[in-house]
């Protein structure tokens, strides 16, 4: 095993400790890429020695894999997203039983986890048990949800060995306090050696000699000594924790990670902070984090509702449109936590905020993407394209639809497919049998006589399509007609 693999196989076990049960963010962007990238299987994983860990699924609900028939021990050799359209023509994939016995995958795509340290701990990747492709607005998608993943573990990670190191400060703090109750002894002594000599000399007991001037010193000397023994070792320890809580904040770059008093005014700010949003330290601490609010939110008075939330529950969420220092507008996704002193008074916050502009435009894109598709398919007239739920109920009907069959959509909405059938057809159970052919193997196709709105026949083909969901569950079908009467 040559050192980088070591390295690599270090820092995954370090981010295996983490839970990701308790990153609820991380189940939202498995989800978001099965959901943007239409396919119905999504994980991240992270690659050990010999296991595939799957930490986060959608659409399945395995734990761990061998990762001699991992699809991701390829992803991690390379740089950019592996894309395999069909597993059981890769000759990698011969004898592999996740390929060639259930659950019979067969479409990968695999985004690697590229972390800071240049390691692929592991990928964000998507499978299909059919062929498949991803267009070219969805590999961006997958993409870019895979560099979410990798800021989102970094930075719990980060977090994580925060509270550790502040369990160790606090643990050497006890020890020193108990180390100054010790030495308060030590202090006490000297300094009533120190009254006791003033009030000696005071009563005029004595007269002040080069002695009496000697021990004085002496004592003075021993005193200013154990002070600032004492104040050294505490004040260093003291130190010695802002500096790694600062050190790790600093380091973040792809989180604003600010600190707000109970007013909600800014008191320290991140690199990330500077980078997201665009001030310097200089220009914004002491100012209110409603700087970075819409003039319509703060009419509407949402940062001071977010504070209250976060007051009351601990934590507050929001996603919205957010200003940088030059006026431009960014999408932002804000955790606000409150934090309380020893007898539980709120005392300031904890706010996070991340800049998902690259995603909402993405999601955007596929929106309008959708869209147009679903008006293209509209506007098709030499095909039926229908779209039925579960049951073979019409949920949608195109102008080919109406073209072929001769009904108008408001007509034939709600109703079963079964009135394109014969009532010999019916009896036989045909349409019944159609579908489960198309849930059973993803697809269905048959050609023959099928019935329009005036009871006319045509002879015509038939493809009829299943659609899962995230849990690969039929969710409906679509059903594409030919009208080969001419045939």
């Amino acid at each position: 095993m040559n050192e980088y693999e070591l390295n690599r196989l270090q820092e995954v076990n370090a981010y295996l400790q983490l839970d990701f049960d308790a990153i609820p963010e991380l189940q939202q962007i498995t989800d978001l890429a099965s959901r943007l990238c239409e396919i119905p299987i999504s994980l991240i994983t992270l690659l050990g020695e010999n296991v595939n860990w799957i930490k986060v699924s959608s659409g399945v609900n395995e734990r761990q894999a061998p990762r001699e028939t991992s699809f991701c021990q390829y992803a991690i050799q390379q740089d950019e997203i592996l894309i395999i359209n069909d597993a059981t023509k890769d000759n990698r994939f011969d004898g592999n039983p996740l390929v060639h016995t259930a659950p019979n995958l067969c479409f990968y795509a695999g985004a690697p986890l590229v972390m800071s340290s240049g390691h692929k701990l592991g990928t964000l990747c998507l499978f299909d048990v059919r062929p498949n492709d991803l267009t070219e607005l969805q590999r961006l998608t997958l993409e870019v949800l895979s560099k979410q993943v990798v800021c989102l573990l970094e930075l719990k990670l980060s977090q994580k060995r925060l509270l550790q190191k502040n369990q160790e400060i606090e643990e050497k703090n006890i020890s020193m306090r108990q180390i100054a109750q010790l030495q308060s002894h030590e202090v006490r002594h000297p300094l009533t050696s120190i009254m006791g000599l003033v009030n000696l000399i005071k009563d005029g007991l004595y007269e002040v000699d080069e002695e009496w001037i000697k021990m004085m010193l002496d004592a003075t000397s021993i005193l200013d000594n154990k002070i600032h023994s004492i104040v050294n070792e505490s004040m260093g320890n003291k130190d010695f924790k802002i500096m790694q809580l600062n050190k790790a904040i600093e380091e973040i770059e792809d989180y604003a990670i600010l600190l707000l008093d109970v007013k909600g005014n800014i008191e320290n700010w991140n690199i990330g902070a500077q980078k997201i949003k665009g001030y310097t330290s200089a220009e914004i601490v002491g100012k209110n984090f409603r700087n970075f609010y819409s003039a319509t939110d703060r009419e509407n008075k949402l940062p001071e509702t977010l504070l209250a939330e976060a007051r009351l529950n601990k934590v507050a969420r929001n996603a919205g449109w957010r200003i940088k220092k030059d006026g431009s507008q960014f999408w932002a996704s804000v955790i606000i936590t409150s934090i309380h002193n020893e007898i539980g008074d709120v005392i300031g916050y904890i706010k996070i905020t991340r800049d998902l502009t690259d995603i909402r435009e993405v999601q955007n894109s596929l929106n309008i993407s959708e869209e147009r598709n679903r008006r293209m398919i509209d506007e098709i007239e030499d095909y039926a394209i229908i779209l039925l739920d579960d049951k073979g109920i019409i949920e949608r009907w195109n102008k080919g639809a109406q073209r072929i069959k001769g009904y108008t959509a408001q007509e034939i909405i709600g109703k079963s497919f079964n009135v394109f059938y014969s009532e010999e057809d019916i009896k036989k159970g045909f349409p019944n049998s159609f579908l489960e052919q198309s849930r059973k193997h993803g697809r269905a196709y048959h050609e023959g006589w099928r019935l329009r709105k005036d009871k006319t026949n045509f002879w015509s083909s038939v493809v009829l399509t299943a659609i899962h969901n995230n849990e690969n569950e039929v969710i409906g079908y679509v059903k594409v007609t030919k009208d080969l009467k001419d045939k």
